[in-house]
């Protein structure tokens, strides 16, 4: 187990639970709720990992950054801090695993900014969703704005980010913010076996490959999925 003051890192078999932990609302109290490089360390040691899941732990996913602390912190501090969180994000994002954010409860500013960093992300029906920074007369500050843009185009993600708009999670869903709904109040077992169904029949190095591909993809490389069927094909033979 990694445990920090902000969160809590453990496995359950192959599938890795990051739970940000800080009172009920799950406050940022800093903006990298996790060490970059212990993170990785962390999935170095658990080379079983297939998956990550991010959570809240309680009733919320996270209401992102405590804006008490927003006239405390001086330029240059925070710039750095924002760029360290920022540079977790981007590390999450393109991590060789499945990730999926299970969301319950209040996911805004920062937190959503989180979410946004996973692959996938499964909402129990009473979450809400929003980057209300512009009610604070600031701007998301963790890569959230350019993320929203990405997965929802231009109209829908000035909109959200211009109003400081709360969105329902079946108005998330409709519009593509989350990727399904939970039954249950508590999405976590829901999005554990949502990710167990895209884990399950596949080995690491097919998974790997996958997104990887798709990683590099989506950054413009060329030729992303070069000697990628030659890896898993010499990983099938093994079997």
């Amino acid at each position: 187990m990694l445990k920090s003051n902000l969160s809590e890192l453990h496995a359950e078999d192959n599938i890795a639970v990051l739970t940000i932990d800080n009172g009920p609302k799950n406050l940022l109290s800093e903006p990298e709720f996790i060490d970059r490089k212990e993170l990785l360390g962390w999935l170095d040691e658990n080379p079983q990992v297939g998956a990550l899941i991010i959570t809240g732990k309680g009733r919320h996913f996270s209401h992102g950054a405590d804006v008490s602390l927003f006239g405390e912190a001086g330029g240059t501090d925070l710039s750095a801090k924002l760029e360290n969180a920022r540079e977790l994000l981007r590390t999450i994002e393109k991590l060789p695993l499945i990730t999926a954010a299970a969301i319950n409860g209040g996911c805004f500013g920062g937190g959503l900014e989180i979410a946004l960093s996973c692959q996938f992300r499964i909402a129990s029906p009473s979450a809400f969703l929003g980057l209300p920074e512009i009610m604070h007369g600031v701007v998301p500050g963790m890569g959230g704005m350019e993320r929203l843009y990405r997965l929802l185009g231009r109209e829908k993600a000035l909109s959200m980010i211009l109003c400081g708009e709360m969105i329902g999670a079946k108005e998330a869903l409709e519009m593509g913010l989350v990727t399904k709904l939970s039954e249950n109040k508590n999405s976590f077992d829901e999005t554990v076996a949502f990710v167990k169904e895209l884990l399950s029949g596949k080995n690491l190095t097919q998974i790997r490959a996958i997104i990887d591909t798709i990683n590099l993809a989506s950054e413009g490389a060329e030729d992303p999925s070069k000697g990628k069927f030659e890896a898993t094909l010499a990983e099938a033979s093994k079997q």
